[in-house]
C-alpha cells in the first residue's frame, strides 16, 4: 500500500469513527430526553427558560419546545442564538448544544420554538457539587410575602424551590430573594437566594419553580449542610456499590 493510500484509509476510518461517535451521542441524547424531558434554554442575553414540554421532529431534525409561562409572553425571536441543556441525570451529566431558533409557532395561545439539532452535541458535568432530592417534609418562607413552598432539591451552593401560586414579582438573573427561611427535617437556616431561573406550572398546579444559589448563610449552618450532604453522598455511593455487587 502506498503512503498516499495509507493516509486516505486512515482518514476514512477516522471519519467513520467520528460519525459513529456522533450518532451514539445523539442516540443517548434522545434516550435521555425520553427518560426525563426537561430542558433549559439559555438565551444570548443571559436569560433562562425551563421547559417540560418537548417533542422531536425527526424529519426536520429539530426540537419543538413549548414555553410555559402564565402570561405567554414571547421571550425568543426567530434566529436568536440559544444554548440547549438537558436536565442533570443521576450521574450529574448533561447534554448541551448551541443552535438558533428556526421558527416560532403560535398554537392556541401556546408559544412553540423550533430549534435545529446540530451534528455536534456535548456531554459533560453540569454540577460539580453533590445534589439530593428532598423527599421529606420541608417549608420555605420568603420575607415580606405570603408565599410559601417546599424544597425540591438541594446542594451546598444551590436549591430548587417550589412555591404555591404564581410568584408575582419580576425575577431576573442575579436578582435575589432576601431573608428566606428554609426549614427541613434535618436542619433549618436563613439565607438569600440569587435567582438563576424561574418557571411556572400552569393550571391546575399553579406553582412557581425558582432555582438559585444560596447566599449569606451563617458559617455554622453552611458547615451543617456540607456535613449532611457528604453523609448522604457516602450513603448513595455505598448503595450503588452494593447494587453492582449483588
Amino acid at each position: 500500500m502506498s503512503f498516499f493510500n495509507f493516509i486516505n484509509t486512515k482518514m476514512f476510518h477516522k471519519d467513520r469513527a467520528k460519525e459513529a461517535m456522533e450518532k451514539l451521542l445523539r442516540d443517548e441524547f434522545i434516550y435521555h430526553l425520553k427518560q426525563n424531558s426537561t430542558l433549559s434554554i439559555e438565551t444570548a442575553s443571559g436569560g433562562t427558560i425551563v421547559s417540560t414540554a418537548i417533542t422531536m421532529d425527526r424529519k426536520r431534525n429539530s426540537l419543538i419546545i413549548a414555553e410555559k409561562t402564565p402570561d405567554a409572553r414571547l421571550i425568543l425571536e426567530r434566529n436568536d442564538p440559544v444554548t440547549i441543556v438537558t436536565q442533570v441525570n443521576s450521574d450529574h451529566e448533561v447534554f448541551s448544544f448551541y443552535s438558533k431558533v428556526n421558527n416560532i409557532i403560535l398554537d392556541n395561545g401556546d408559544i412553540l420554538y423550533e430549534v435545529q439539532i446540530p451534528r455536534r452535541l456535548e456531554k459533560g458535568q453540569r454540577r460539580k457539587g453533590f445534589r439530593i432530592n428532598i423527599d421529606s417534609l420541608s417549608e420555605v418562607k420568603i420575607s415580606h410575602s405570603v408565599y410559601t413552598g417546599q424544597v425540591s432539591n438541594l446542594s451546598a451552593q444551590g436549591a430548587l424551590l417550589i412555591l404555591d401560586g404564581y410568584w408575582p414579582e419580576p425575577v431576573e438573573d442575579d436578582n435575589a430573594l432576601v431573608k428566606c427561611n428554609i426549614n427541613m427535617e434535618f436542619m433549618a437556616f436563613n439565607c438569600n437566594i440569587d435567582v438563576r431561573y424561574i418557571n411556572f406550572e400552569p393550571y391546575p398546579g399553579r406553582r412557581t419553580y425558582i432555582g438559585g444559589q444560596l447566599k449569606n448563610m451563617q458559617p455554622l449552618h453552611q458547615h451543617q449542610l456540607d456535613n449532611y450532604l457528604s453523609a448522604q453522598q457516602r450513603i448513595q455511593q455505598r448503595q450503588k456499590a452494593d447494587f453492582r455487587l449483588s
